[in-house]
């Protein structure tokens, strides 16, 4: 994630705070602030905390990446509740939506880019990580066949 300087300069002079308070607000140090401002990478969550110190949104203070994003990032701490979700994979975006618009109180979308990547933060209890299965051929057919009666009992009760 990239943190738009100028724009975070901005905000911050006509907001009448300075870095100091800035550090004071978030937790940061001066020096990861300094950091942060120098290289303008910065950590989703440390970029929220920054937003809400300045009393903006994360999109008036993100920089998009130049070109097409291709970056994925699910971040969390240990013990956390809640997980922040950088998706630029339409398919992904599109399933996270669908999860925003059906569960508001557990998933939110923090902020969409222009490139159409997201934001977003989900539980951490949604997130699973699985082995792909490996199926014979004759597996492979034996759930083909399965699935297609179910799909065809299914129209006919409706």
């Amino acid at each position: 994630m990239r943190l738009n300087v100028n724009n975070y300069r901005s905000i911050l002079s006509k907001s009448g705070l300075n870095d100091a308070e800035v550090c004071k607000r978030t937790g940061l140090s001066e020096k990861t602030l300094f950091w942060i401002l120098d290289n303008g990478y910065i950590e989703v969550s440390t970029l929220e905390r920054i937003a809400d110190a300045l009393g903006c949104s994360i999109g008036e203070i993100a920089l998009e990446d130049i070109g097409s994003s291709t970056e994925n990032v699910i971040e969390w701490q240990r013990d956390a509740q809640i997980a922040t979700l950088s998706i630029s994979q339409r398919g992904t975006i599109s399933r996270v939506k669908k999860l925003a618009e059906k569960h508001p109180e557990k998933c939110r979308i923090i902020a969409e880019n222009t490139d159409g990547s997201i934001y977003a933060h989900i539980p951490v209890k949604w997130i699973k990580i699985h082995a792909e299965i490996e199926l014979t051929e004759e597996q492979r057919k034996k759930r083909s066949d399965t699935a297609k009666k179910y799909l065809k009992q299914r129209k006919y009760t409706g």
